[in-house]
């Protein structure tokens, strides 16, 4: 069944039909190796204070501008920092800008300079203070010390925040002096204020600290990982001898980092440790502060995260017994997810939340002292609660409400009757909201149609398009994209499993075509969406112009279907998600214009895990399977990802090696190409190489590429045109 309405679908046969005549033949030097399928976006755009103008990072006469924009009308009112503004003494070109942010009365500006990356979103810069009023530029710190870290201003912007070496520092803008919070921050040994590997990736929390409300105190994270293991990292890079980058990566069931919470007083200068309540092995995955400067927040997960704490400390308390008080707890026989959902009240009453407690993921008020109140609800799932608008006295978030493949921005009274939606009908909908939610900027596209930038007031209605993408949708046109087409069908275990198929132009059903089946099914991701996909989609129109047929379908595990439907593969991650990509390949197996003899499947991550697991334990099925960065021994990845969805490996060893791939190598009958990155610090090249050692053992031949220097996501230069066009006449030879 189709999913996009009658309408849409002639919209959309149209735009496409010319290409039935005239179309260009896709290259992956035109997908991967220049400007051509390009995407408009809204770059660098944040919201004024006002809540009345957002401003956008831009090019103005080959300048880098910062401009001021109104929501009312979508028109440039202003431009407030132009790049050659940013001029130090001496230099012969002014500073790149490559982030910025606004104190809290605007008046100044921190500009990011000089980037260097660390992990998947940590990184060093410089920083930069730019006076709006007095048009002065200084450094945050001294350029002759390392670079900075997570730089942010106070609250009241008087003063700014930031880590270096592992220690936090604070700056009086007025003097610029500054203030070392911490003294023991040492690599490999202890961080304050940013946290460590495994958190920055997999619970997502790379700032490990937060101003209190008035900007007196500091909350921050330490984190003690000298007891963590290390992994290293050969790197080649053309040097006579190879270097080693060495970082603490916990292993499933290894030792993680300690961590400890403090509140650094300003005023004081003193630093006091905050209680985090029964001993244990613990994460703290959120920190933050409620509406009261003297009220702190956490969450408290336990190792097997079946149990999510919220609690304050008051510190107004200190005189007395500071002790941690809950208010919100979650236990669950198999997980709970971290999100970014949870949002105070501005009268410190209460805070939402979402929870899966009756079998969706829905939206929850809680006040400080009672029970949960559910606000929305239904067979349907709450993707993300982007806030609370206090003046309107609702919740703003968007839901997978219309069918597991969309996603639309709503909003919920707290009352919890009544839910609207703003954003357009149809397809799949993200929006930035101005600050009081008076405005939002949505971007929206569908399985089909390039991105929407829109501009709509809070209720919805319509202001002005900012970016059409008209031009790539020409560009499209004229190389004549492949229509994707959503479809359903029932499995023997009697699940209904949703998907896209993607067939060549000129498809012709008396004739038997190959199919290349694509998929993640990663725990609550989604694969099968009404969303544009970029130059992957492009990558599969290639194939369909060489007589390809592309399918996509998301198995058990993953999102928008309610928590049993993402829930079923704990313990036993990749044995239901095999289960149903080989359902898959069975029924495409019946179809009459499908060449069952000639079915392949290939995924990136977990996807390259489930690719080797469908080309060994579902070996009668497939032909071919590509596995880019896969894991291959779920005892090799990190703590927090596996033992969430996994438990512990002394616990739950059948579980672990009767699902990974190199258990089940001696079936394998097909042809299988195995790719990694030499530098990949999240699936280690150690999984290729333990894949390989089985594989040499049961005497399997099977084809290998490795790629030197590059991380998980193998890119820079043209290593991705070199990627895809590997991929791409592999699958001509062997699929």
């Amino acid at each position: 069944m189709l999913y996009r309405s009658a309408l849409a679908a002639l919209a959309v046969a149209l735009l496409f039909a010319p290409a039935l005549q005239a179309q260009k033949t896709l290259t992956n030097k035109d997908i991967w190796a220049g400007p051509l399928f390009s995407t408009e976006f809204v770059g660098g755009l944040a919201s004024m204070k006002d809540g009345l103008h957002y401003t956008v990072l831009e090019e103005e006469k080959e300048e880098a501008v910062i401009a001021q924009y109104a929501y009312r009308t979508g028109e440039k009112v202003a431009t407030l920092v132009r790049g050659g503004q940013l001029m130090l003494p001496g230099a012969k070109a002014p500073l790149e800008i490559e982030g910025y942010s606004f104190s809290g009365d605007e008046r100044k500006l921190m500009i990011e300079t000089d980037h260097e990356p660390i992990y998947r979103y940590s990184y060093y810069a410089y920083n930069y203070i730019f006076d709006r009023t007095t048009k002065t530029l200084v450094p945050l710190s001294d350029v002759n010390k390392a670079k900075q870290r997570l730089a942010t201003f106070s609250p009241d912007g008087n003063k700014a925040a930031f880590v270096r070496d592992n220690d936090l520092y604070v700056v009086d803008l007025a003097t610029m002096k500054e203030t070392r919070i911490t003294n023991d921050g040492a690599w490999n040994k202890v961080l304050n204020g940013a946290t460590d590997w495994v958190y920055e990736e997999e619970f997502a929390l790379v700032q490990g600290y937060a101003w209190s409300p008035n900007g007196t105190k500091l909350l921050y994270l330490r984190s003690d990982e000298s007891a963590v293991r290390e992994f290293d990292l050969t790197l080649y890079k053309g040097q006579l001898y190879p270097s080693e980058y060495r970082f603490k990566y916990p292993k499933a069931g290894e030792t993680n980092s300690t961590v400890q919470l403090f509140v650094y007083d300003l005023a004081a200068g003193t630093n006091t440790l905050v209680p985090l309540g029964p001993e244990g092995e613990l994460y703290i995955p959120r920190l933050g502060w409620t509406a009261n400067d003297n009220v702190l927040w956490f969450m408290r997960m336990n190792r097997l995260q079946n149990e999510k704490v919220i609690a304050t400390v008051d510190l107004a308390q200190r005189g007395r017994n500071l002790l941690p008080s809950p208010v919100y707890i979650e236990t669950c026989d198999t997980y709970a997810e971290v999100t970014d959902d949870l949002h105070f009240l501005a009268d410190g009453t209460g805070f939402v939340l979402t929870s899966e407690r009756d079998g969706w993921n829905h939206i929850y008020l809680v006040p400080m002292n009672g029970e949960p109140k559910q606000l929305t609800s239904g067979t349907w799932d709450v993707v993300g609660v982007k806030g609370i608008d206090e003046k309107n006295k609702r919740v703003v978030f968007t839901a997978a409400k219309s069918a597991p493949e969309a996603q639309e921005v709503l909003t919920v009274p707290l009352s919890g009757k009544g839910i609207v939606q703003l954003s357009p009908a149809g397809g799949w909908n993200d929006a930035e909201f101005s600050t009081g939610f008076r405005y939002f900027i949505n971007t929206r596209s569908t399985l089909n149609t390039v991105p929407v930038i829109t501009l709509h007031d809070g209720n919805g209605k319509l202001v002005k398009t900012l970016k059409d993408n008209a031009k790539l949708a020409a560009t499209a046109k004229e190389y004549g994209l492949a229509t994707r087409e959503f479809f359903q069908f029932p499995t023997k275990a009697g699940f209904e499993l949703r998907g896209w198929m993607m067939r060549p132009v000129d498809f012709d059903p008396k004739k038997k075509y190959p199919v290349l089946m694509v998929q993640y099914s990663g725990p609550n991701s989604n694969e099968v969406l009404d969303q544009w996909d970029g130059r992957g989609q492009l990558w599969h129109t290639l194939l369909t112009q060489k007589g390809y047929i592309v399918v996509c379908v998301d198995g058990r595990g993953t999102g928008h279907r309610g928590r049993d439907f993402r829930h079923v593969t704990y313990g036993q991650l990749g044995r239901y998600e095999t289960e149903d990509q080989i359902a898959t390949a069975q029924w495409l197996a019946q179809q009459a214009y499908v060449d069952a003899g000639r079915i392949g499947i290939w995924g990136w991550s977990y996807g390259g895990f489930m690719s080797s697991l469908c080309i060994t334990n579902g070996a009668d099925h497939f032909k071919s399977a590509i596995a880019v960065a896969p894991v291959t021994n779920w005892r090799y990845y990190d703590s927090i990802y596996t033992e969430r969805y996994m438990g512990l490996p002394n616990e739950n060893g059948k579980g672990y090696d009767d699902n990974s791939p190199v258990s089940h190598v001696g079936k394998l009958k097909g042809n299988y190409l195995l790719i990694h990155g030499l530098a990949d610090d999240n699936v280690h090249y150690q999984n290729a190489a333990e894949m390989v050692n089985a594989l040499v053992k049961a005497n399997k031949p099977f084809d290998q590429f490795m790629y030197p220097d590059k991380n998980h996501g193998i890119y820079g230069g043209t290593t991705r045109l070199h990627l895809y066009e590997m991929m791409t006449k592999w699958l001509e030879e062997n699929l």
